[in-house]
């Protein structure tokens, strides 16, 4: 691949407190900005001896503000988040995010910038196409002496957890990095139990009592991990996949009762890593399925999430108060499709009200348009009406319905933007004249991402930084001297 010089030169420079989810009165009407919350703590300077790292995967810029108003109107409280944006005792600046693949990065590029100090192309995990390996940053972690966790929503083994305790030529080689986490990562949460059990891999190999015989104890459902915290490993497996988005699970009473939310999660991997390590610890907690729903322009779904990843934020926080010397940094690793709300939705704000009312993420509510179709494949418009009001909330016109339904067909109408001229996107498209939630994209996107960081150690986060910037801090909490190989856009692309 050859590139510009310009663009060569461009490079360089380079629980869930959701038990009442019903809407207040007035829900169209966005409530005042105190979150009647009291003073949050100032913390000094010095090093901390823990490290609570907390990702929204694919947070763009417009989501903080989304999920403040939506917060307010579902729960009647704001957002964890944004009372950190309003305290000036804690640092805030913004990170940029590229990767040696370009301007817009992948997951896994992206985790590996923190996770190794090192910028690599998309979809390799920490290494380079010349087969140089570079040390996540858990493992050295671990051989320092301190405790490591890794709890997300995706599955255990995706791109971001990856990339703080792996190094493998392509993200998707998840039964491989499921092998790499042993005796590296104390606790490990998520999806993903197919790459540990044997009758799955490919290889046979019975990962999961591997782990067992190395001292983890292994959990598959919420009542066996809010109990699991004693335990100084733990391996908790939720999903065959990705853990359920949440606002699939609070509709869910199986859901509810079988899988832990991130701050559940988060909670118990807190606690055993505080009691097994006396030492001090790092733990990454990502919010992944923001991502995820952003790549299908899921305004829902997107905000139920970060919702659910806000409530782990406050239990990071909560952990905090009893324990100051620790470093708590949220931040996302790029962008993704751009929401926002948009000033031409019909009738404003009581647009945006309207996503309360979804009881489905974009994912049960095609697989129902699929179910009610005829022996053609096409939902009749009037099943694609019903389908949209029962799950979603939203009346469709009797135009809007014909639209959908010639799109169950396969016959998806002429977008200019690429991206979205696909079932989800142009679907999207037509609820956003209903929810008021415009997108520009369904995919990654090159924007500077938020940090805000509280406790000592927090001022390395205020102003503009580069993703690789966050290993250097991590080296220093630990007081390591430890760089990883850096290899510049040009070698890598020669390699590739």
């Amino acid at each position: 691949m050859r590139t510009s010089q310009n663009r060569r030169d461009f490079l360089k420079i380079s629980g869930l407190g959701l038990a009442g989810t019903a809407l207040l009165s007035g829900a169209g009407t966005m409530p005042s900005r105190a979150n009647g919350r009291g003073p949050a703590v100032t913390y000094g300077g010095g090093r901390p001896t823990r490290v609570i790292f907390l990702v929204s995967d694919g947070m763009s810029m417009g989501v903080p503000s989304l999920t403040e108003y939506f917060s307010r109107m579902v729960r009647g409280k704001g957002t964890h988040l944004t009372a950190m944006m309003e305290n000036r005792s804690m640092a805030h600046g913004w990170m940029e995010t590229h990767s040696l693949s370009g301007m817009v990065t992948d997951s896994a590029a992206a985790s590996c910038s923190w996770g190794a100090g090192a910028r690599i192309l998309n979809n390799w995990v920490n290494m380079y196409p010349d087969g140089t390996k570079l040390d996540p940053i858990l493992w050295l972690a671990k051989d320092a002496g301190y405790g490591t966790g890794l709890v997300t929503t995706a599955t255990a083994t995706h791109a971001t957890p990856a990339g703080f305790a792996s190094q493998i030529e392509h993200r998707n080689q998840q039964p491989g990095i499921a092998e790499q986490y042993v005796n590296k990562v104390d606790v490990v949460m998520g999806g993903g139990l197919p790459f540990f059990q044997a009758e799955e891999r490919e290889d046979g190999m019975d990962l999961i009592g591997k782990y067992r015989e190395n001292g983890y104890h292994v959990s598959y459902d919420r009542d066996d991990t809010l109990n699991a915290g004693g335990n100084e490993k733990i391996l908790g497996l939720y999903a065959d996949g990705h853990v359920p988005y949440t606002v699939d699970h609070i509709n869910d009473e199986e859901l509810l009762a079988k899988v832990p939310t991130l701050a559940e999660m988060t909670k118990v991997a807190l606690e055993s890593l505080d009691r097994h390590s006396p030492n001090g610890f790092i733990v990454q907690v990502e919010g992944a399925r923001i991502d995820h729903a952003a790549h299908t322009n899921d305004a829902a779904a997107l905000l139920w999430d970060q919702i659910a990843f806000d409530d782990a934020i406050g239990v990071a926080l909560e952990y905090q108060r009893e324990h100051p010397d620790t470093l708590i940094v949220v931040t996302s690793d790029h962008g993704n499709s751009g929401p926002c709300l948009v000033h031409y939705a019909p009738a404003g704000d009581e647009s945006f009200a309207r996503l309360a009312y979804a009881k489905s993420s974009f994912h049960p509510t095609r697989a129902k348009l699929r179910e009610v179709a005829n022996g053609n494949g096409v939902t009749p418009p009037g099943d694609v009406q019903d389908v949209v009001k029962e799950l979603l909330g939203i009346e469709l016109s009797s135009t809007e319905a014909q639209y959908v339904s010639e799109m169950t067909g396969g016959d998806i109408p002429y977008v200019l933007n690429r991206t979205q001229r696909n079932f989800h996107g142009a679907f999207n498209a037509i609820l956003t004249n209903h929810n008021g939630i415009g997108w520009n994209s369904t995919s990654h996107t090159d924007e500077y991402v938020m940090v805000t960081a509280s406790g000592p150690g927090k001022d390395r986060f205020q102003g503009l930084i580069l993703n690789t910037d966050v290993f250097e801090t991590f080296t220093w909490v630990l007081g390591i001297r430890h760089r990883n190989k850096q290899m510049t856009q040009e070698q890598a692309m020669a390699l590739a």
